[in-house]
């Protein structure tokens, strides 16, 4: 790789010597031409480079297309170029089988005519002369018919043909002679300054499209920081909402409503539970007062006081009995015997009890007790739902505080959401733009 570096640069210096050498020729030959003529067309899109007849021969005549090539081929200032060249346009007819051009006559303008539109322009426009500067204005002898539209002093008018929308959508094409007439007192160089009329106009094209394509650039690397820049905002936003929501729908008229809900829920269950306490209250009143009328009448009952006594007798004799049994003084036959009657005494006295229970209101006591114990179960059951809708209304109280931010936080996020579409779609129409761009093409045909 080295040595073929070596051998390229020896290479390089024997050609720069050799050139060297060799003895300096003389001027490059001219044709040796006063007139020449071609017929040129240009293509162009719109978007890149919109073009007309007077912005073609503006550039024609421009300091960089013509006043460059009077300077580099014949010598001539700009201001000495006069009407070295002429241009005719041609109409471009639509046709089913394609297009055709037809040649057109060239205007003809006196020196009075063109002094008087001359001086009918607006001061400082771009057409105006008087502004200090400015390009020499292309001359009014382009002419391109068709049109019922004219415009124009006096006699002279231009017809103007609009191209259609369809070809304003694909592309423009200008199709025009281009004639150079030299004087006798310049140098006689006509074709070679007509080919540099061609090449300046076309690199002047060029560079409109290269400014184009490098404007479009510039407006898609912002539309794709624009889209990055809106998508981690939208991201971000809905972070937010989810980290404030904890995933629950933050809508505020539905936490609203189920606030509603709940609070009606808590009332029910409150006037349920008030309306069980009452009862809860009111039989365990009335046990109390039924079970105290039962044990006046136990206590007034005679048959009670002599179980009473025996039952007291019965366990006097069976603590004695116990007594002896541990010392070993009496039989294990005596010692059942006794604490057998003990229990039949304890039957009894509790059969007498019962059977003044039922006739003094003993079974009412027992349906009451079943409804008071009916009625506290209820209640505990109520005052466990009362708190898991205490609990589910306290969170919804706090969702409902969160409400009012997590709205300004959804209204943030749908606004960064549109600004990503549109942001989007725009830059997906400039990348479309991009890839579509054709440069304008400008083609010579007769020109040597």
């Amino acid at each position: 790789m080295e040595t073929t570096k070596r051998i390229g640069l020896v290479l390089i210096l024997v050609l720069l010597t050799a050139a060297a050498a060799q003895p300096a020729e003389g001027p490059a030959k001219i044709s040796n031409t006063r007139t020449a003529g071609c017929l040129v067309k240009i293509t162009s899109d719109p978007a890149v480079l919109p073009l007309s007849d007077d912005s073609i021969s503006y550039l024609l005549r421009s300091s960089g297309v013509s006043g460059k090539a009077a300077r580099e081929v014949l010598d001539l200032s700009p201001d000495q170029i006069g009407e070295l060249f002429t241009i005719e346009y041609m109409e471009l007819l639509a046709s089913d089988g394609g297009t055709s051009a037809s040649p057109m006559p060239t205007a003809s303008f006196s020196k009075e005519m063109i002094s008087q539109m001359e001086h009918s322009q607006t001061p400082g426009s771009p057409g105006s002369p008087s502004t200090p500067g400015s390009p020499a204005p292309p001359p009014p002898a382009t002419v391109r018919p068709g049109s019922s539209r004219t415009r124009g002093t006096g006699s002279a008018s231009r017809r103007i043909v609009s191209p259609s929308p369809a070809a304003l959508a694909a592309e423009q094409t200008y199709l025009f002679s281009l004639n150079v007439q030299l004087f006798r007192d310049t140098k006689p160089a006509a074709e070679e300054f007509m080919n540099a009329l061609i090449d300046n106009l076309r690199a002047v094209v060029d560079r409109a499209c290269y400014e184009y394509r490098e404007r479009l650039t510039r407006r898609f690397d912002l539309a794709r920081e624009e889209s990055d820049r809106a998508e981690h905002e939208l991201l971000s936003w809905q972070d937010r909402l989810r980290e404030i929501s904890g995933s629950y729908v933050m809508d505020r008229d539905s936490i609203l409503g189920g606030i509603n809900d709940l609070r009606y829920e808590i009332q029910q269950i409150e006037m349920k539970q008030a309306s069980n306490q009452v009862i809860v209250d009111a039989t365990a009143k009335r046990i109390a007062e039924l079970q105290a009328n039962l044990q006046l009448e136990i206590e007034k009952d005679s048959i009670t006081d002599e179980l009473k006594r025996l039952l007291f007798l019965q366990e006097e004799n069976f603590r004695n009995v116990e007594k002896l049994s541990a010392s070993g003084r009496v039989s294990a036959t005596e010692f059942a015997d006794a604490q057998e009657k003990m229990a039949r005494s304890r039957i009894e006295l509790a059969q007498r009890r019962e059977q003044l229970s039922k006739s003094k209101g003993g079974n009412q006591i027992e349906s009451l007790t079943n409804t008071l114990t009916n009625c506290s179960e209820e209640i505990a059951q109520y005052k466990a739902e009362l708190a898991s809708y205490q609990q589910q209304l306290t969170r919804a109280e706090e969702l409902l505080g969160k409400a009012d931010g997590c709205e300004l936080l959804s209204l943030k996020a749908d606004v960064a959401r549109q600004n990503l579409q549109e942001v989007l779609v725009w830059r997906d129409r400039l990348s479309r733009q991009m890839r579509l761009i054709q440069p304008p093409d400008v083609s010579v045909i007769g020109g040597e």
